[in-house]
C-alpha cells in the first residue's frame, strides 16, 4: 500500500523539479539574448534585422547558438514535466514538439542569408526550420488547450495555454507578413513573436508546477 500512495508523489516531485529547471534555462536564454542584443546593437538592428544575423558578428555566433540550445532544452524539460505531471498525452502533440525541436536544431545548424539578395539553400533551410520554430510549438499547445479543457480542474490553465498559442500564431502570420512586405519592421516582428513563444513556455511550465502541486 506504501509503494502505490508513494508513486504518485514522486511523479509530482518530478514534475515540479522538471517545471523549475525549466523556468531557470527560459530565464537563462533570455539573459543570453538581452546581452547578445546589448552587445551587438551597433552591428545588427533589432528593428530591422533578423535574430540569426548576430551569428555573423564575433561573439554573436556562439552566443546564439547558446540561446537556442537553451530553448530547446527548456522545452525538452517541460515535456518531461508534462509527462510526470500526467497531463493527457496525444500522438500530434508528440510529433508537433519533435518538429519544433528539429526547428531549433536547423536554426543553428543552417545560417540564415546575410543579405536579402542571398539566396542559398542554408538560408532556404533556416527559413523552414524558422517556420517550424513558430507554428509547431503553437499548434502542438492549442491541441494540448483543447485536450485540458473539459476536465474542470484544467479550465483556468487550458485557457491560459490557448490565448499564449493563439498570440504566438497571430505574431508569426505577421511576421510572416512581413516577409513579402519590404516596409515592415522585419526584426522586431520577429522578436515579439519570440518573445511571445517564450511566454507560452512559461505558461506550460507553470501549469505543470501548478499540477505537480
Amino acid at each position: 500500500m506504501t509503494s502505490r500512495r508513494s508513486a504518485p508523489s514522486v511523479d509530482a516531485a518530478r514534475a515540479d523539479l522538471f517545471a523549475r529547471l525549466a523556468l531557470a534555462l527560459l530565464g537563462g536564454a533570455l539573459l543570453v539574448t538581452s546581452y547578445m542584443t546589448a552587445l551587438l546593437s551597433g552591428q545588427v538592428d533589432p528593428v530591422t534585422d533578423p535574430v540569426s544575423d548576430y551569428a555573423f558578428h564575433g561573439a554573436g555566433g556562439p552566443l546564439f547558438v547558446v540561446a537556442v540550445l537553451l530553448l530547446l532544452l527548456s522545452g525538452l524539460v517541460i515535456r518531461a514535466g508534462m509527462n510526470g505531471a500526467r497531463m493527457p498525452r496525444h500522438r500530434a502533440i508528440s510529433v508537433l514538439f519533435g518538429l519544433w525541436y528539429a526547428g531549433l536544431l536547423i536554426c543553428v545548424v543552417f545560417p540564415g542569408d546575410q543579405l536579402v539578395t542571398d539566396q542559398t539553400l542554408s538560408g532556404h533551410l533556416h527559413r523552414l526550420g524558422g517556420a517550424m520554430l513558430f507554428t509547431c510549438l503553437p499548434l502542438a499547445c492549442w491541441i494540448l488547450a483543447r485536450s485540458l479543457l473539459p476536465d474542470p480542474r484544467w479550465a483556468g490553465v487550458a485557457a491560459w495555454i490557448r490565448r499564449f498559442a493563439v498570440t504566438v500564431l497571430s505574431c508569426a502570420t505577421m511576421f510572416g507578413v512581413a516577409q513579402l512586405v519590404p516596409w515592415l519592421p522585419k526584426g522586431l516582428l520577429e522578436r515579439v513573436a519570440l518573445g511571445a513563444e517564450l511566454a507560452l513556455l512559461v505558461a506550460l511550465a507553470l501549469a505543470v508546477r501548478r499540477a505537480a502541486r
